[in-house]
């Protein structure tokens, strides 16, 4: 009868439990440009400085952007891709806070109007932890 017991209580309490909450990774943004002007150092640091404000809308979580980094090697690699004039790299609680970012309207005005202008072309790359 014990037995019996416990077993009903066991099955009524599982039927209360929660499911267990899905984990939320981080998604990381990382985006290569090339500039319509590579040349211009002013260019490269406009679309730096224009670019950072993006890093304090909601749910990001680290924003940096800058340019290739002179990195002495000891050895050449073809791997190594020093072509490109800017870097973002950038970290979102998870994938729907990226998801709301991308439909920011801040976002869209200053990717469509202020940033894409510059670029000739850009390469991006999002994974998750």
């Amino acid at each position: 009868m014990v037995r019996w017991a416990a077993l009903m209580l066991a099955v009524i309490l599982s039927g209360c439990a929660t499911p267990p909450v899905e984990p939320q990774h981080r998604l990381h943004h990382l985006v290569i440009v090339w500039l319509k002007q590579p040349e211009d150092a002013n260019l490269r640091q406009r679309y730096i400085d224009e670019s950072k404000s993006l890093g304090r809308l909601p749910g990001v979580m680290a924003y940096d952007v800058g340019s290739p980094a002179p990195v002495k090697r000891r050895h050449t690699s073809s791997a190594l891709d020093e072509s490109y004039d800017v870097a973002i790299a950038s970290v979102f609680e998870n994938q729907a806070a990226f998801e709301a970012f991308l439909k920011n309207p801040t976002y869209g005005r200053m990717a469509q109007e202020v940033l894409r202008p510059m670029v000739r072309r850009y390469q991006v790359y999002d994974f998750v932890e």
